[in-house]
């Protein structure tokens, strides 16, 4: 089994269905469904990786597209099984990365066969090697992917032929030939690697084990995290499990700063038919694995709240993606956090809607993120479109937190400016009482929330004129995001205000 790559021609936006909206862009190729799953920024170009919905064969294939920093958008690349047999499936949670050779590298998998394939291909799309692997498991997802000593380390979880989920790793050469692959696990546990990183002499990763503290209660399966550090060989060096608590959950990104681990989990509470997810966490823990701080971020809990990828910003902070769903668990909105590495506190917080449903609601998952040399920052996932179709989202924010207008003017300045003057949030600092006010193009009947970082809600209503008074002597010192929505034009306006 092959890969077949289709390369368009540079094409237009609208030529696509690619939408500016509001505070964001949406994807939607071909009229199938568009997730974005990982962002990539070089230079004045972004490279974004994602997964495009059922086609006429009833296949799945995954896309590499290409746009400037304004979203203008070059050419799209289209990989699809050749043979028309199996879905190729790019769905792992970070399995691109640029290689020590300047070229893009992806590592997925058939969904029939499960076999997995690597591909290697210059940033303007064109393949130089593409190698696929065979293999007898019954499952397989492909999560991450590292460059390290000239090899490949691909990591991810397999269900083996006993029906038990193992974390797996492959080791690859630099001409794409198989040095060995492994699995870790026991059948006693399900287990799952989901992040890698090189360190001392090998490599760390981490993984979700299963924990079962009662088995005769039904739905109360925990997750517990698992860090292993293994050598080149792949044989394990060391192997240390997180302690039981109420705080453990299912592994998500890993990074190392200096001597310490953070990464983020997503609490586990009681299993539904969405899936466990009841919130999202950072850890970090020293080289003992000592917590130095744990923060949760998300509220209310719901299966719809979680935290997905996490980078390091040009400051020594921390970019983090994700979603959260508001206190009537029917609109969820994408966030983006850049949080104080030094104790997990949130600096600032943007959220966005993506579609906004004739009923009220929206569901967006938010995945990849990168910062340009500029400071701005590139975020990708995807929004409910209808049953069982997405589109994909793109957003942009500025360095300081301010959520800015993907679109294809070259007077970027003078939309940002324009989106600006449309609500104003004054005095800020507020003490006693602060005021919102709208310009004349939004108009009466816009929802108004306000909100504390954490997503506590701290006050509902409905604008009344150009201005909104609220009384906030009562409330504590801190800073606060208010959120103005216009019901059925898809305007959502966000400030950022701190009383003191």
């Amino acid at each position: 089994m092959g890969l077949l790559l289709y390369a368009s021609n540079p094409i237009t936006m609208q030529s696509i269905h690619a939408q500016s909206i509001g505070l964001n862009k949406r994807f939607y190729f071909d009229n199938l469904g568009t997730i974005l799953r990982n962002v990539q920024a070089f230079g004045d170009s972004l490279i974004i990786t994602g997964e495009i919905g059922i086609d006429s064969s009833g296949l799945s294939g995954f896309f590499l597209l290409v746009t400037d920093t304004l979203g203008e958008i070059g050419r799209v690349h289209f990989f699809r099984d050749p043979a028309q047999k199996d879905h190729a499936l790019l769905d792992g949670r970070d399995p691109v990365i640029c290689s020590s050779s300047g070229r893009l590298l992806f590592a997925g998998h058939f969904f029939a066969k499960d076999d997995l394939f690597i591909v290697e291909l210059e940033k303007e799309g064109e393949i130089t090697f593409f190698q696929n692997y065979h293999s007898d498991y019954l499952f397989m997802i492909v999560n991450d992917i590292l460059e390290y000593n000239y090899s490949y380390y691909i990591i991810g979880t397999v269900q083996t032929q006993n029906y038990d989920l193992d974390a797996f790793v492959q080791k690859i050469d630099s001409a794409g030939n198989e040095i060995w692959h492994k699995t870790y696990g026991i059948p006693s546990r399900q287990e799952g690697a989901f992040a890698i990183i090189h360190e001392n002499m090998g490599l760390t990763i981490m993984i979700s084990e299963e924990h079962d503290p009662t088995p005769t209660i039904k739905n109360d399966t925990r997750y517990w995290i698992r860090f292993m550090h293994i050598d080149t060989s792949g044989a394990i060096v060391r192997d240390w499990r997180e302690e039981v608590t109420s705080h453990e959950g299912w592994s998500g990104t890993l990074l190392k700063y200096e001597n310490d681990y953070i990464y983020t989990t997503n609490t586990i509470g009681e299993e539904t038919n969405f899936g466990p997810l009841t919130g999202g966490q950072i850890v970090r823990r020293d080289s003992d694995f000592n917590i130095v701080w744990r923060k949760q971020y998300g509220f209310p809990d719901s299966q719809f709240t979680g935290l997905d990828d996490m980078i390091f910003s040009a400051d020594d902070h921390l970019l983090v993606t994700g979603q959260n769903v508001d206190s009537s668990v029917q609109f969820n909105a994408a966030r983006i956090m850049k949080i104080d590495i030094t104790n997990g506190e949130i600096l600032w917080e943007v959220r966005d809607t993506g579609i906004a449903l004739p009923n009220g609601q929206s569901l967006n998952v938010m995945e990849g993120i990168a910062e340009s040399e500029s400071g701005s920052i590139y975020a990708v996932g995807y929004t409910y479109r209808s049953a069982n179709v997405y589109e994909g989202l793109l957003l942009k924010v500025m360095p300081d937190g301010c959520i800015d207008t993907i679109c294809t003017t070259t007077a970027i300045e003078d939309s940002i400016r324009l989106q600006v003057e449309k609500m104003v949030v004054y005095p800020n600092p507020a003490r006693d009482e602060v005021t919102l006010e709208v310009s004349r193009e939004v108009p009466s009947g816009a929802m108004i929330t306000i909100y504390t970082l954490q997503g506590v809600e701290m006050h509902r209503g409905r604008l009344d004129g150009s201005k909104h008074c609220i009384d906030v002597s009562g409330w504590p010192a801190g800073s606060y995001i208010t959120r103005l929505m216009v019901p059925g034009r898809n305007l959502i306006l966000i400030r950022k205000w701190t009383i003191i």
